[in-house]
């Protein structure tokens, strides 16, 4: 029967989500690989990714993973860094010829976005983007949750407006979260107060008063005070 080699990798095991531009690392159990090994051929499905053969010398890494792989020829330990979302999926090894049992299963998800603002120049209307490199892991969904509310399934750009708050400056939190079809990636770090503290919002309004002021005549002008 083919002997079974257990796999492990330097996460925690329960942890099968990798983001996307972290790394791998698969490291076969040390009592369970053959002594001497002659050659080494890690798989991504039915493609090779790297492969060693003492008999030929020197070492092949394949298509996308050159640049980004090495294969350590006496351990057997394989390191990928740079991850795509196409890096999803099972590997599996073969020692001198011989393809093992165990496989291991891995998905590279979305990384951890930012909010961006941006508002109008009366800071009563802003947008909020949820922002992340998403390259190689389209295509991607974006949650919002808004203060205590459920998370809801929107677009990258969420528009808020003052009145949506009920209050003069915005008391509310905002997160956001993006989805690929590995999985769910972390959650932004909160976001508040996207119109200004009151007093942020009156000096602006100030400022626009006196620059009026100096450059009209209009009586309109009196209800200012410019310093």
């Amino acid at each position: 029967s083919v002997p079974c080699i257990p796999l492990w990798v330097s996460a925690p095991p329960s942890d099968l989500n990798l983001k996307v531009g972290g790394e791998l690392l698969l490291t076969p159990d040390k009592s369970t690989v053959p002594d001497p090994i002659t050659s080494i051929l890690w798989k991504h499905g039915k493609n090779k990714v790297a492969e060693w053969d003492n008999a030929f010398g020197g070492l092949d890494i394949y298509a996308d993973f050159i640049n980004r792989t090495t294969l350590d020829q006496t351990t057997g330990e394989l390191r990928i860094s740079g991850l795509m979302k196409t890096d999803s999926g099972v590997y599996s090894v073969e020692f001198n010829s011989k393809l093992f049992d165990k496989t291991y299963k891995r998905s590279v998800i979305t990384p951890k976005p930012t909010i961006t603002s941006s508002c109008n120049a009366n800071q009563t209307s802003c947008t909020l983007t949820c922002e992340s490199d998403t390259t190689d892991a389209e295509p991607v969904t974006y949650s919002w949750k808004v203060g205590e509310k459920a998370w809801k399934d929107l677009y990258k750009q969420l528009n808020v407006s003052k009145s949506d708050t009920g209050k003069s400056t915005n008391g509310y939190k905002y997160v956001c979260k993006m989805k690929n079809s590995a999985g769910e990636g972390e959650v932004s770090e909160p976001v508040g107060e996207v119109f200004g503290s009151g007093e942020w919002t009156l000096i602006s309004v100030l400022h626009a008063c006196c620059r009026h002021n100096r450059n009209s005549t209009s009586i309109e002008t009196e209800h200012c005070t410019c310093t």
